[in-house]
């Protein structure tokens, strides 16, 4: 693997007994030919945990080692694009990587060989991710996830429906819209009258700890693009309101780590869901408007609410 790495997908299975070759698919991993996306099925996990009894230890680890890898590779490309350099190879993921975390777990952690999986310009390849890892993974995670929404989504749906003839809404900004950045976010909503102001719902319990530190990193990068190219006349007054609501410390003390650590944010503004509302106070307050070209407002996707 190496920066002109095209985009591939790779399953991750346990085998719990190698003799035998039968396998449980646990995880998956989307390489969009920018970062990595992965995610491992905490309830297909905890079922081969049951069927290679004594190795729990070994499989967790080798989970583990597997997302620092990860996150780590992705974090060298992110560097690198931020000021346009091609990232060191000898710092990226290779085939000995992924050899090597099957060799530590005796054959238990499998990695299948890269798929490759062809992702448009338009598309989004966290929608990419979640459809293959529905089909192919667990598909049960993804109803959950969806139960979810329906039931912390309504205030936000408010939210955008009472600011919607007033500022962007339901924006997806892309390298096509801001040449900059060089993934994809979705905004609740965007607008701007001296400063920018805007909001980016952030569920915490559906993400990672990871993937919700990388949404965190993209907001802040985005909104310093935005305010780059749009030149609001007060930029030192820009926030974004991250609708996210506070985790238990005791059950997850990461996340809670995470959200207080936002919190304390000057660029950003950590509200509950039930709180959305208060976005489009402020928004009405200030008169803020659309502000994008016209072809960035055409990245306005509604069928996202």
């Amino acid at each position: 693997m190496n920066p002109t790495d095209q985009p591939f997908y790779t399953l991750l299975r346990v085998v719990p007994n190698p003799a035998s070759g039968e396998a449980v698919v646990v995880g998956l991993v989307l390489f969009d030919g920018e970062r990595y996306w992965h995610e491992v099925s905490a309830r297909k996990l905890k079922l081969s945990f049951l069927l290679a009894r004594r190795a729990e230890a070994t499989l967790q680890y080798a989970v583990r080692q597997l997302i620092a890898r990860l996150e780590a590779d992705t974090d060298v490309r992110r560097a690198a694009a931020a000021v346009e350099e091609v990232p060191d190879a000898t710092l990226l993921l290779n085939r000995a990587n992924w050899e090597y975390l099957s060799r530590y777990s005796n054959g238990i952690l499998r990695i299948d060989t890269p798929a490759a999986v062809a992702v448009f310009a338009d598309d989004s390849p966290e929608n990419l991710f979640r459809v293959l890892f529905s089909n192919l993974v667990d598909s049960t995670e993804q109803a959950k996830r969806s139960r979810q929404r329906v039931l912390v989504s309504q205030p936000v749906k408010q939210l955008i429906q009472r600011v919607e003839r007033q500022v962007h809404t339901n924006v997806l900004l892309t390298p096509k819209v801001l040449p900059d950045i060089f993934f994809n976010l979705r905004l609740d909503c965007i607008g701007m009258n001296g400063a920018l102001i805007g909001a980016h719902s952030l569920p915490l319990e559906q993400y990672t700890i990871n993937t919700l530190q990388q949404h965190a990193n993209e907001c802040r990068i985005a909104l310093k693009s935005l305010s780059e190219h749009y030149k609001p006349k007060k930029p030192a007054e820009n926030v974004l309101y991250i609708i996210a609501d506070e985790p238990d410390a005791f059950t997850d003390a990461d996340k809670h780590k995470f959200w207080r650590a936002i919190r304390k944010e000057s660029l950003f503004r950590v509200i509950a869901t039930e709180e959305a509302a208060l976005v489009a106070d402020r928004i009405e307050q200030t008169n803020a408007t659309t502000f994008l070209a016209p072809a960035a407002a055409q990245a306005e996707f509604d069928q996202l609410t």
